[in-house]
């Protein structure tokens, strides 16, 4: 009899703590879901709700750089200021210090001459003036200017038209000189150049005529000239086509070069020339 009533407790307590068992797996079933597993096979709960995930931007970024690329090429089309004046040779306010401070100037022109103190007027006696110089822009307004020239110059009686060849006058007096002129010129908007100096020069070549055209050279009436002649300046050039330049200018001695003829008033001889010529301005490295 007791046999009997043991087995059905047993049986009761069994199904008891499968309940309870139960009860618990119920419980811990949402914790199990939410489990993750760590780094050293720990088991880790993570409590906290989850956060939304992130834009994509990867079509953003690829329409800013779209825009960035725009904005490059846009840069690199514009031009730089003062381009248009650089291509055609000529300084600007803004550029001149990137045009570079140095440039090489190429002249050539006539010389129209007359020696004042001779009894003789008139630019009569043609030569040759020509040289190469150095200009250099220092100052939006300033440039200074030197070169080495060679300068024919002189006097010569007017010829005037005569039925007597015997009566034609061939006075004429040749001297030339190499010349270093330095001056200071004011540049006025980049196409008008205006510069005043001195003119010192050397005399390499004298001959000299009478009327009647007997070579004096050796002895002239006046005496023999001072080798070394000194002049101011005084020139005025334009900027007409890219690089090239025409340009006119007048010279006058400032120490006499000898004694004056008997009959004339002045105290001695001096040079007298106008000079018209035409130069060349070569390009410089421009600066970045």
């Amino acid at each position: 009899m007791m046999h009997r009533l043991i087995k059905p407790n047993i049986i009761q307590k069994k199904i008891e703590m499968m309940k309870k068992k139960l009860t618990l797996l119920i419980f811990l079933f949402p914790l199990l879901i939410m489990a993750q597993e760590g780094k050293n096979g720990a088991i880790i709960f993570d409590m906290h709700p989850k956060k939304d995930k992130p834009a994509d931007t990867t079509q953003l970024q690829q329409t800013t750089s779209d825009e960035d690329e725009e904005q490059q090429n846009t840069k690199k089309q514009r031009k730089p200021k003062g381009e248009s004046a650089l291509k055609s040779g000529l300084y600007t306010a803004t550029d001149y210090k990137r045009e570079g401070l140095f440039k090489a100037w190429f002249h050539a022109g006539i010389n129209g001459s007359q020696i004042d103190g001779d009894n003789y007027a008139g630019y009569n006696q043609i030569g040759l003036d020509a040289g190469v110089g150095l200009l250099i822009r220092f100052h939006k307004y300033f440039a200074f200017s030197t070169s080495i020239d060679y300068s024919m110059k002189g006097a010569r009686q007017q010829l005037v038209e005569s039925s007597n060849p015997q009566s034609l006058s061939k006075y004429q007096v040749q001297w030339d000189y190499i010349e270093l002129p330095i001056m200071m010129n004011v540049v006025d908007k980049d196409i008008v150049m205006f510069g005043l100096g001195l003119q010192p020069g050397l005399m390499v070549r004298y001959k000299q005529f009478t009327e009647d055209d007997q070579n004096v050279t050796a002895n002239p009436p006046e005496g023999q000239p001072h080798v070394f002649d000194l002049e101011g300046v005084a020139a005025l050039h334009f900027l007409i086509i890219k690089k090239i330049t025409l340009g006119a200018k007048f010279s006058y001695s400032l120490m006499k070069l000898r004694g004056p003829s008997n009959t004339n008033r002045l105290n001695g001889q001096y040079n007298n020339v106008l000079t018209f010529d035409i130069g060349y301005i070569l390009s410089t490295v421009k600066k970045k």
